[in-house]
Formats: C-alpha cells, sequence, structure tokens
C-alpha cells in the first residue's frame, strides 16, 4: 500500500478520464454513447473544467489534438482586430473630411469673429453630443419597449449594479455603446423579444435624425448670431451623418454589428437573429444562476453554428462551450473551445482572459499538460484575475503536475472555503455545487487509479507466484512418497 500511494501521489500511473455512473451523451456524436463505469450514481457539473468524461469515438468524430490546432498551439492565435474600416467608418470618416473642406471659409469667419479654439472646440462639442443623443435615443426607446439599464461602461469607469454571480458565468445582456441593459421580463416569447430589440435599436438612429431636424428647424425659425448657428449647424451635420453611419449594415472592426445592421437580421428573422436571442437568454439564465444544462440544446447549437467575424459568434460559442461542458459532452465542449478561440480577436479583454483562463484549466485538468497550460496561463492580462480564478488555476495545474493530493487539500480548504465566505446569491450557489462536484471528481479520479495501480502490481506478481508454486509441487510430492 506504501508503494501505491507513492505512485498514486507521483502521478506516474496513467490512465483515462471516466465519470462516475455518468453516461456522456454528445449531440456531436450522432447518437454514440460509450460508457466507462456503470456503477454508483449520475454526476452533474457546472464549471467547464469538470470534463470527466472522455468517450471513445472513431476518428472521424473524436475532436483530437491535431483537431484543436489553437488549443494545443501547433498555430497562432488570430490578430487582435481587423485592419479595415467599416461601411459606417468609412462613410462618417470621409464625409467629414469633405465637410471640413467645403466648410473651411466659415471655420476662417469663425476665427475672426471668436477665439481660435472655438473652431476646433465646437466640433468636438458637436461630436460628443450628436454621440450622445444617439445613445440617449437607445435609452429611451429601451424603457419604453421594456428594456432597464444596469450600468453605464467608460473606459475603466463603471456606474450601476454589477451582476453577482459566478465568474466564468457573469456578463453583459445587451451592449449598446457604453450602455448595459437587459429585459426587464426575461421569460418572454421569441416574437416579443424580437418586437422590442427592434424598437430598441431603431432609437439610436431616429434619435439622431430627430436631432438634426430640429435643430435645422430652430435655426430657421430663432436666427442666432454667427457663432450660435455655426455651432448648432456642425452639431445638426454631425448627428445627421451619424445616424447615416449606424443605419449602414456592416460589423465594425471588433466585431460589433451597426443599427443597420442588427434591424436588418431582426427584419428578416434570419440565423443572425436567432442567435442574438439565444444570447441573450443564455446570458440571463447564467446572471440568475440557473444551470447550463437546462438550456434548449437545439437553440445552443443552432446558435454556434452561425459562422462569421462578430462579437455575436464568440459568444455563442463560448456560451455553447458552457452548456456542452455542463453535460459533460467532451466532443462538443473541444469543439466549441476550439471554436471561440479562432474568434477570439472579436472579445473583450475580460472575456479574452477568461478564455485564456478557461483553456489553460482545460489543458491542465483534462490533458494533463502543465506546459501548454502554463502557454494560455502567459496570455492572461497581470492581475486581471480574481482570487478565486487563481485559485482555481492553482488547483488545476498542481493536478497537472502530479500534485493530487495538493489539488485536493487546495480545492477543500482554500477554494471552497473562500467561495462560502462571498455574499450569498444564485450565482454562488451554482459555483459552490459545481466546486464540490469537481472534489467528488478528484476524489473518484485518484481512486480509479489506486484500483488500477492495484490492478497492475497484481498482474505482475501473479506470474511470479505461480512459478514457484509449480516449482514446490514436485519437491513436495516426493517428501510426500519417499
Amino acid at each position: 500500500m506504501l508503494v501505491l500511494a507513492a505512485r498514486l501521489l507521483s502521478g506516474s500511473l496513467h490512465w483515462h478520464e471516466v465519470t462516475k455512473g455518468h453516461l456522456p451523451t454528445t449531440s456531436c456524436q450522432q447518437g454514440i454513447v460509450d460508457p466507462m463505469i456503470v456503477g454508483g450514481r449520475a454526476v452533474w457539473t457546472v464549471l467547464p473544467m469538470e470534463l470527466a468524461a472522455k468517450t471513445k469515438l472513431n476518428t472521424a468524430q473524436h475532436y483530437s489534438p491535431t483537431s484543436t490546432p489553437v488549443l494545443d498551439v501547433f498555430r497562432p492565435l488570430p490578430p487582435q482586430t481587423k485592419e479595415s474600416l467599416s461601411a459606417g467608418e468609412y462613410f462618417l470618416a470621409s464625409s467629414l473630411a469633405i465637410l471640413i473642406l467645403v466648410a473651411l471659409p466659415s471655420l476662417r469667419a469663425m476665427v475672426d469673429v471668436a477665439p481660435g479654439y472655438w473652431a476646433a472646440l465646437i466640433p468636438v462639442i458637436a461630436a460628443l453630443s450628436a454621440a450622445f443623443a444617439h445613445e440617449m435615443g437607445h435609452m429611451v426607446a429601451g424603457w419604453f419597449s421594456g428594456f432597464r439599464l444596469k450600468q453605464i461602461k467608460i473606459g475603466v469607469l463603471q456606474l450601476g449594479r454589477r451582476a453577482r454571480c459566478g465568474e466564468p458565468y457573469c456578463g453583459d445582456v445587451i451592449t449598446l455603446g457604453a450602455a448595459v441593459i437587459e429585459p426587464r421580463v426575461s421569460d418572454q416569447d421569441d416574437a416579443t423579444l424580437r418586437r422590442r430589440l427592434l424598437f430598441l435599436t431603431l432609437g439610436g438612429p431616429a434619435a439622431s435624425i430627430a436631432l438634426a431636424g430640429g435643430l435645422e428647424t430652430a435655426l430657421y425659425f430663432a436666427q442666432p448670431n454667427f457663432i450660435v448657428s455655426f455651432s448648432l449647424h456642425v452639431a445638426a451635420v454631425f448627428s445627421a451623418l451619424l445616424a447615416i453611419a449606424a443605419s449602414l449594415p456592416d460589423v465594425n472592426r471588433r466585431g460589433i454589428f451597426s443599427d443597420g445592421a442588427r434591424l436588418l437580421m431582426l427584419l428578416r428573422n434570419d440565423a443572425k437573429a436567432e442567435r442574438w436571442l439565444s444570447n441573450i437568454r443564455c446570458q440571463i439564465a447564467l446572471n440568475q444562476g440557473r444551470h447550463p444544462r437546462d438550456w434548449d440544446q437545439a437553440c445552443v447549437t443552432r446558435a454556434a453554428a452561425v459562422s462569421d467575424d462578430s462579437r455575436d459568434a464568440y459568444i455563442a460559442r463560448w456560451l455553447a462551450y458552457l452548456w456542452a461542458a455542463e453535460r459533460q459532452d467532451i466532443t462538443c465542449a473541444t469543439k466549441y473551445l476550439e471554436g471561440a478561440l479562432e474568434v477570439l480577436s472579436y472579445s473583450t479583454p475580460k472575456m479574452r482572459d477568461h478564455l485564456f483562463l478557461e483553456a489553460a484549466v482545460f489543458q491542465a485538468w483534462f490533458r494533463d499538460n502543465p506546459s501548454k497550460a502554463l502557454f494560455w496561463v502567459y496570455r492572461i492580462r497581470n492581475n486581471k484575475l480574481t482570487r478565486l480564478q487563481k485559485q482555481r488555476l492553482d488547483i488545476a495545474l498542481l493536478w497537472a503536475e502530479g500534485r493530487l493530493f495538493d489539488a485536493w487539500e487546495k480545492l477543500g480548504t482554500g477554494y471552497l472555503a473562500e467561495l462560502r465566505g462571498l455574499p450569498v446569491s444564485p450565482g454562488r450557489t451554482l459555483v459552490e455545487e459545481s466546486a464540490a462536484e469537481w472534489k467528488r471528481q478528484m476524489e473518484s479520479r485518484m481512486l480509479t487509479r489506486a484500483w488500477r495501480s492495484m490492478y497492475s502490481i497484481s498482474s505482475q506478481l501473479e506470474p511470479a507466484s505461480l512459478q514457484a508454486a509449480f516449482a514446490a509441487a514436485p519437491q513436495w510430492s516426493i517428501a510426500k512418497n519417499p
């Protein structure tokens, strides 16, 4: 037993990952099921690192390391952003350049009647006012169509209440510029949610057009002095150009759809619109602490199957990965994790840190590969992980290095203890249950390794014992019959 314990803790024993009585099924396997251990009770997990089901599939179905070149560091990561401008950005930049050339006489006249800095300050104020009116149009339309404002994010400044849920589940439901909003009623049917999203999206361009028309109407009747007239004209022009640019159906370099693209997909009710609705529903469910395994499989898989250069594609594949990992569907989970890495350039910095962390934990926990896990760890920005995320990463790395007992002890005395110290919330309950299941899976793996070690030792000892018994048999018969 001492030899067994030493080999167990040193990690010198290798085995195929199994679950405790769970029969892993997968939508990516077309109905193929390969039970690993039939006895015991079924285990449900939550965290995507708890991928303890390994099915024996044929070459065409199994996502081997060669079919995940990005995850296995065989192919470089995609560039952070695209280099080309979107149609709206190109239109806005070219229109402003032309207008500046046309308005040169008015700018010279402005410099003659007012200090020189006014010629530069007025366009900046006008542009900011036009952008503010555009965003306020979204907010007002959203309030009337059943949405509520959750947060305002301007760089590192965050105003509003942050959703209390466990990482990596917590996320923004709908982001419009600097505003984060969500439906006031979460259990809406698709037709109702699509109609309300249509009004929400239309609010921005409508407000910009209304501001431009209102300013020009006021100038026509009021006829103010030259400085005020010039300022209002500039603001009206900026607002009109912003409305046109936002209405052009395109996606920008960060993978964000324009208002025109959103309106077009909602009016068509196509696959992209269905993907957007699915992302919204899944993110609301995560923020409320509902298990990913309860999601609609058809909606999740259809959303992840839509491929384009957008942030929606990244979010759909990330959510599909969480869903597949919760169901212990390792084939689909590996596929969606690789797919999310392929469109990494359209995610936010926070999303990238989450994905890098997940790739590191995946390599450490499921594939026992500490070197590739560290590759993904080094991609995470400094000081951007929470204490719980750091502990989770340390536990997975300890396991990959063969320090099984240290990983198990850190999970029980460190991770779970700190998790229970957080304020009570649905997200905390979700992650706490997941961590407890992860601990049970560790114990199951350790016991399975011990059982395999005992079987291996007995297989090595049995031939020697039989040979000794056969060699002693003739001597015993001679002694019995002198």
